[in-house]
């Protein structure tokens, strides 16, 4: 890795981090804690928590703000791979970005919901279309990670076994999604296969950002050593 691309995998790595680590918060704890499944419970619980779930919309503006950033730094790190698959692979992943960002929209309009005699399915309306468009969204990410799993392969920066982690995890993404989107499947059978494919849709990104932040600092302690020894 060149200096342009190891400072490119420090800023993926650590946007990857924090995205992980903010996802975790915003929609593993308030999204599950607070949108239920009963629109009665829900209503009652987000007035109840509202700092919580203003705070969870905050998180969502930083996975919105990481994903566009990684998708500039994965182009910058594949460019001199396959220049015009790299362009088109960061497009892809922007594209998911703004699908997200339609879909966060939706609950910030549970905002004003909150505010009004709006009934609990209002609320809930807007918890399922959130769903939905998301859903969406994540097909489109399926084919962002096929593209960088075959980045991976073609590169010397990555090891191929992440480039085939991310072929899995992105066919995952494409098929789960698919089948909500087009109810393929019953949902019990989509849950089923979900909870599968879950470990390897959630690793691909996570060891991929520890191995870009590992190779920047194998390559700065590289450059420290011969530094040392220029010196004497």
């Amino acid at each position: 890795m060149n200096k342009t691309e190891k400072n490119a995998g420090w800023v993926a790595g650590i946007s990857l981090i924090i995205m992980s680590l903010v996802a975790g918060f915003s929609y593993g704890y308030v999204h599950n804690e607070l949108l239920s499944a009963s629109a009665a419970i829900t209503k009652l619980d987000l007035e109840e928590n509202k700092l919580l779930f203003l705070a969870g919309l905050a998180g969502w503006m930083v996975i919105f703000i990481s994903d566009l950033i990684v998708a500039g730094a994965l182009y910058v790190l594949f460019n001199s791979t396959m220049s015009r698959l790299s362009l088109l692979t960061a497009f892809i992943r922007i594209a998911y970005t703004l699908v997200l960002g339609v879909a966060v929209y939706q609950l910030f309009g549970i905002l004003s919901l909150l505010q009004g005699s709006h009934s609990s399915f209002d609320i809930n309306s807007q918890v399922e279309a959130f769903q939905k468009i998301w859903s969406a969204g994540l097909i489109i990410f399926g084919f962002h990670l096929i593209g960088l799993g075959y980045l991976s392969l073609k590169s010397q920066i990555v090891p191929g076994v992440l480039g085939y982690l991310l072929y899995l995890a992105g066919l995952s993404y494409v098929l789960i999604h698919s089948a909500k989107q087009f109810t393929l499947f019953a949902p019990t059978e989509i849950a089923s296969i979900e909870h599968i494919l879950a470990l390897p849709m959630a690793l691909s990104e996570i060891l991929l950002a520890i191995w870009f932040i590992y190779k920047g600092m194998k390559n700065e302690g590289t450059e420290i050593k011969n530094v040392k020894y220029r010196l004497s």
